[in-house]
């Protein structure tokens, strides 16, 4: 990007996407501001809206290419003198501004609340009697609300973030030299995975660690979907070309549930459900299984496992479409008693399938077909329709099912239906049907 492109700077995501911030080399407010404006935030809209909600400042956008990378660094310079610190109310007074959005307000509530509740831990103090020092600064406050508003207008459908690295030694702060990480830092990063990182230095700071926490609804170690483009968002320090770059990456994903990984498969995301049960009957487990099938559940099944002083027990699993979370989760709670799910997203390998009806024998079948590329590899009749031909015919369901199959692998031997389109296939069925 040129220095002339900066004030045009429109965003390039499609919309619905989902964010992934690889901050295993560090994370600060500025970095993630910088990458959040590479990636395609409108820095135009952003700066406006910043101007009109806090004191006079200049938000200056820097190109940067460091080992041959090009990125964006931010500076932010105060416009007139700031109080030396200001506390929870003062910062809150000022997102009453009515040029914020009520999206950026709430989630910029909870960072500064995030914060103070962190310096009241470390200091053991109300409150109301917590004085923000560089989170007070007028760079601070542009890098929070900045980052917010960057995310307001990607509008993102899911954020999540890597494990968070702690760094170590010591740093400067208003009070003197502490330790690394800061014990703000721990306490905003509790529950949160956390790695070394490199040493000697600090890695995170209060701003970063309370964005992220904010924002992230996931700790993984790398994003799953479509990768669409990546955002570069340095620090000022410039790592010795020995030590990590000084950076945050942001990588967008294409957030569509079914990801096209080439002609032959689809891979569609899902989450899969989990509880353990021991104190239903088997008349219930049946029903269970069932009732979450009815409920819209993609596929439901048992296993036996062992649980806490070697009672017998099941672990049912459930897998649902991501929307379906929800309403499958009360529906089990309530169903089971159970006091925990387990919730995980998987990926689901699938075949283009088409059915296609087969009179045979007087009876109408549905013949699944699945697809990989323009191979069909695939055919079988669906069970209720052999069920209900074996009742009519008198015909077993194996002796139905052998002389089926029969017929449709020789019909694929003779007529080289594995490379024809799809639209040869219904005749083809017929003619197979019409074999006695």
């Amino acid at each position: 990007m040129s220095d002339n492109d900066l004030s045009n700077y429109e965003p390039v995501l499609d919309s619905p996407c989902e964010l992934f911030i690889d901050a295993s080399r560090g994370v600060a407010g500025d970095m993630l501001l910088a990458s959040l404006i590479d990636l395609g935030a409108p820095l135009e809209k952003i700066s406006e809206t910043l101007s009109e909600v806090l004191p006079p400042h200049r938000l200056e956008i820097v190109p940067e290419n460091r080992r041959g990378i090009v990125g964006l660094g931010v500076r932010v310079t105060p416009l007139e003198k700031s109080p030396p610190h200001r506390t929870l109310p003062d910062l809150l007074a000022a997102l009453e501004h009515p040029a914020l959005p009520d999206s950026v307000r709430q989630s910029a509530t909870s960072v500064y609340n995030c914060l103070a509740v962190a310096e009241s831990q470390v200091h053991g103090i109300p409150l109301n009697k917590v004085h923000f020092h560089e989170v007070g600064a007028i760079d601070a406050q542009v890098d929070i609300l900045g980052v917010l508003l960057a995310i307001h207008h990607l509008a993102p459908r899911r954020i999540s973030a890597s494990h968070i690295p702690l760094g170590n030694g010591q740093v400067k702060a208003a009070h003197g030299l502490i330790p690394v990480p800061a014990p703000a830092v721990v306490e905003l990063l509790k529950k949160v995975p956390v790695i070394p990182g490199p040493e000697g230095r600090e890695l995170t700071t209060p701003t970063g660690a309370a964005l992220v926490v904010t924002l992230a609804k996931e700790y993984c170690s790398a994003p799953t979907g479509e990768l669409r483009a990546q955002g570069w968002g340095y620090g000022q320090r410039i790592a010795p070309s020995e030590d990590p770059l000084n950076v945050v990456r942001i990588l967008q994903t294409h957030a569509s549930n079914v990801h096209t990984f080439s002609s032959d498969n689809t891979a569609t995301e899902i989450t899969q459900l989990e509880t353990l049960v021991d104190h239903l009957s088997g008349e219930e487990l049946g029903g269970l299984v069932d009732r979450c099938l009815t409920e819209g559940a993609l596929d439901a099944f048992l296993v036996p496992v062992q649980m806490k002083k070697s009672r017998p027990g099941q672990q049912l699993t459930v897998l649902v479409k991501n929307e379906s979370v929800q309403p499958l989760c009360e529906a089990i709670h309530r169903w089971t008693g159970s006091l925990g799910i387990r919730i995980s997203t998987r990926q689901r390998s699938t075949l283009r399938r088409e059915f296609k009806t087969l009179e045979f024998s007087g009876v109408s079948l549905q013949i699944k077909l699945a697809w990989l590329g323009n191979e069909l590899i695939s055919a079988r009749p669906e069970q209720d329709d052999v069920e209900k031909l074996s009742q009519t015919s008198g015909l077993s369901r194996s002796e139905i099912k052998r002389q089926l199959a029969g017929h449709i692998e020789a019909l694929l031997g003779k007529t080289g239906l594995s490379t024809s389109s799809l639209s040869e296939i219904p005749e083809k069925l017929r003619n197979l049907g019409n074999q006695k």
